[in-house]
């Protein structure tokens, strides 16, 4: 598979040997017609093909700094989606734990006013002294009692699940 950077190169090489071949032939022709001297074509040509290893390693260094560089942007973004991700879990996590806990507070608040509903009925002492209403005094202290450590155990098991 080709990558874009290696396609420029690849293009920028083939542009160089097409521009030398046709120096060549224009040197080569002139050295056919004996107007040329031999060595002053090959010293040309050295040159040239210098010039083209100099531009094709600069090419291709430039090249693999951007394909490093690339490569540390790409672990950077995969780092930096991973923490991300991880807070967004994190976040639902919390959200379900503070719902849970705002329905415990709500049912307390609805227990609390219900048994503070239940208090204004409380017995005033001219009742409690009346034998008749002796056993229903009790029967509401216990339903009351029931209710108190009922909350407070819901209460303990709240905080105990944060």
């Amino acid at each position: 598979m080709w990558r874009p950077c290696c396609w420029v190169v690849w293009a920028f090489v083939l542009t160089i040997l097409f521009a030398a071949a046709g120096a060549r032939d224009t040197t080569a022709t002139a050295a056919a017609s004996g107007a040329a001297d031999v060595t002053e074509v090959l010293n040309k040509s050295v040159e040239a093909t210098e010039k083209l290893r100099d531009s094709v390693t600069r090419v291709v260094n430039k090249s693999a700094e951007e394909v490093m560089s690339i490569k540390s942007l790409l672990t950077t973004n995969a780092k930096a989606t991973k923490a991300l991700n991880d807070l967004t879990l994190e976040m639902a996590s919390l959200t379900a734990r503070m719902q849970k806990f705002g329905s415990a507070m709500e049912s307390c608040r609805q227990e609390l006013h219900t048994l503070e509903e239940n208090d204004s009925k409380v017995l005033t002492p001219a009742e409690v002294d009346e034998p008749m209403l002796g056993a229903a005094a009790l029967l509401q202290l216990e339903q009351h009692a029931n209710s108190l450590r009922q909350q407070v155990s819901f209460i303990t098991k709240a905080r105990f699940a944060m």
